[in-house]
């Protein structure tokens, strides 16, 4: 079954209830599970010119395209094929009904509580922690093999887990605001206790207005406040009440993105976002989180359906500090850094601990790797740079001493400038720690241009043969990894060559010249089983790397690596894929009907207009403004 399918499957049970606008306190589960999958190309070695474009679909390339010795020198431009064409005619098909994701839940309860007493929010954070422990964890989604890298936000998977937490949640709030009667009093206002049973709808109104607005993300209509009031019987004694918020928050208005928007005279399966949905839409792409009163405002004044008045919420919202976090969160999976293996599983093992000296890996170690490529990404994001800057900043943010040490810079204060890097070859992003260190004594070229041609080419990769994945890469006397490498993977005859030969390995060799720590060497050292040095050998990192199909000049290393990657147009339209795939938690349509949103971050990319911009620009596209109902 498809994954359109599964979303229209677990959207079909809803629909009533969200287009009636009505609540629901347990929903049963329509389907547990639903398995994407898709067939995959035989590998052919060849590769395409535009991002993502399938191998299979592309005639040959001619005998002189791979050449395996000159190439055109590593400055010579390369034609480029354009990435993306946008027929504004066509209508993207949208996922039907969007959950919110882990972080999104939190922080709409929080937002909720908090809007009504600040104090009891920090109480009820207390309460239902428990609860939320057990929540399922948001798993990587819309990548284009279902394996490698995607994005948490394209989790739309229903369990009944989520339902039944979801309840118990409910539950567990409406106890603890209706704990006594002082506490009544607190939350839902003098007229819940004072015996008038006259002002009881009144008094239910209110809160509602207050606490139920802001969980459901809109005003509410008469109907309904209705609703509610007759779901507990007008009543305003504690349980009723404590019944109430239950309500609330297991409204399918709460626990999903219910979006209705109003019919567009020609495009009858476009509807543009009222004021209100878009406020939710930015916010929680932005900050992770629902509309603040400024955006609620904006909302309801009418200003966030105006251009102007779109742009300027645009713009605060992404100067706030809750943008960062967001963010480091599309970087963070984006870049594939939770990938990074734990360095000190091995450290006690004679050949390791030769291997790394003085250096002792930690998990804290491993952490200050992974914050220091999202502190390069925040430096791009802050001082204005393109992004191809994030590619070639030579600023190292190692604040933990053995990763500074590793990169030879003194540590970094996180105030100020960073220092720069000294080592020439330290090429900026493909040379940081982080795409460098595997917790063994041997580097892992094969992952390292698996990431590059898929993470940073959107290129797809066939499957490989049974068991090749299983097959570790040993480390042989006199023999650096790179020629083992070649002689397990492309070899005449093996089955893994196509793919290695030209879509994987060359990628990896480019970084050679950093150890599996991700410090500079020139030579690669090999030890007996006791850890003793026994021989070395210098290390090769020239390849051609084939980033597109017409591009056949070879590299030196990461650095040429890097500088070809951002000539080729390629990187730009990948990013442009992935921070899509991010903020509409989806795969791209094949048909191309996404392709104006894609070129909009695109061209802005390429343009080398500043990363911020980017990464506003995707709002700013209507297709952030409307969606489809087909």
């Amino acid at each position: 079954m498809k994954l359109d399918d599964c979303s229209a499957l677990l959207g079909d049970t809803l629909v009533s209830i969200v287009t009636q606008r009505r609540p629901l306190l347990r929903l049963s589960l329509a389907a547990l599970s639903c398995l994407l999958s898709s067939a995959l190309p035989s590998c052919t070695g060849r590769i395409a010119d535009r991002p993502g474009e399938l191998l299979a679909d592309r005639a040959a390339p001619e005998d002189d395209a791979t050449p395996s010795g000159d190439g055109a020198p590593p400055d010579a431009r390369v034609p480029v094929t354009p990435a993306f064409r946008c027929d504004p005619a066509q209508t993207p098909l949208e996922l039907p009904l969007r959950r919110l994701g882990q972080t999104q839940y939190i922080n709409a309860l929080d937002h909720a509580v908090r809007a009504i007493d600040g104090a009891l929010a920090d109480e009820t954070r207390t309460a239902i922690a428990p609860i939320i422990d057990r929540y399922p964890q948001d798993q990587l989604g819309a990548s284009i093999d279902g394996k490698h890298g995607g994005f948490s936000s394209a989790d739309q998977t229903v369990q009944q887990q989520h339902i039944d937490l979801s309840y118990d949640v409910g539950v567990r709030v409406g106890e603890v605001l209706t704990r006594d009667a002082a506490r009544i009093g607190r939350v839902f206002g003098a007229c819940a206790t004072d015996g008038n049973a006259a002002n009881d709808a009144q008094c239910i109104d209110s809160f509602l207005d207050g606490f139920a607005s802001r969980a459901l993300r809109r005003p509410l209509a008469a109907e309904d406040r209705a609703f509610y009031r007759n779901a507990i019987g007008g009543r305003v004694a504690a349980a009723d009440l404590a019944d109430l918020v239950a309500l609330v928050l297991t409204a399918p208005q709460f626990l999903y993105h219910v979006e209705h928007g109003a019919a567009v005279a020609d495009r009858p399966t476009r509807f543009v976002l009222d004021p209100w949905e878009l406020a939710a839409r930015l916010s929680f792409h932005f900050w992770q989180s629902p509309p603040d009163e400024a955006l609620r405002e904006a909302a309801r004044s009418g200003a966030l359906a105006t251009d102007a008045g779109f742009a300027a919420q645009v713009q605060r919202l992404f100067d706030d500090p809750r943008t960062e976090r967001s963010l480091d969160r599309f970087f963070r999976e984006y870049l594939w850094l939770d990938t990074l293996p734990a360095l000190d599983s091995r450290v006690g093992d004679a050949v390791f601990d030769a291997f790394r000296g003085d250096v002792t890996p930690t998990g804290a170690l491993r952490a200050a790797m992974i914050d220091d490529v999202l502190a390069s990404a925040r430096s791009t994001v802050r001082r204005g740079a393109p992004f191809a800057a994030l590619l070639d900043d030579r600023r190292s943010y190692a604040r933990d001493a053995t990763l500074a040490r590793i990169y030879r810079t003194p540590a970094w204060s996180g105030a100020g400038e960073a220092p720069m890097f000294t080592e020439p070859q330290r090429a900026g992003l493909l040379t940081r720690a982080a795409f460098l260190s595997t917790g063994t004594s041997n580097t892992r070229p094969i992952i390292k241009g698996v990431f590059i041609r898929m993470g940073l080419l959107c290129d797809p990769i066939p499957a490989p043969p049974n068991n090749a994945a299983a097959t570790p890469i040993p480390m042989l006397e006199m023999r650096t990894t790179r020629q083992v490498v070649e002689a397990l993977t492309e070899a005449d005859g093996t089955p893994c060559a196509g793919c290695h030969s030209s879509l994987i390995n060359p990628l990896g060799f480019a970084s050679e010249n950093f150890d599996a720590l991700g410090r500079a060497r020139s030579v690669q050292r090999f030890f007996d089983a006791s850890g003793r040095v026994v021989g070395e050998a210098p290390v090769n990192t020239r390849s051609t790397p084939l980033v597109s199909g017409s591009d056949p000049r070879p590299t030196d290393d990461a650095v040429a690596l890097s500088r070809m990657l951002v000539e080729s147009n390629r990187l730009q339209a990948c990013f442009a894929r992935q921070y899509f795939r991010f903020t509409f938690g989806r795969l791209e349509r094949p048909d191309g009907s996404d392709d104006c949103a894609l070129s909009r971050i695109h061209d802005s990319a390429l343009a080398g207009r500043p990363l911020a911009e980017v990464l506003r620009v995707v709002a700013m596209d209507p297709a952030f403004r409307s969606r489809s109902f087909q």
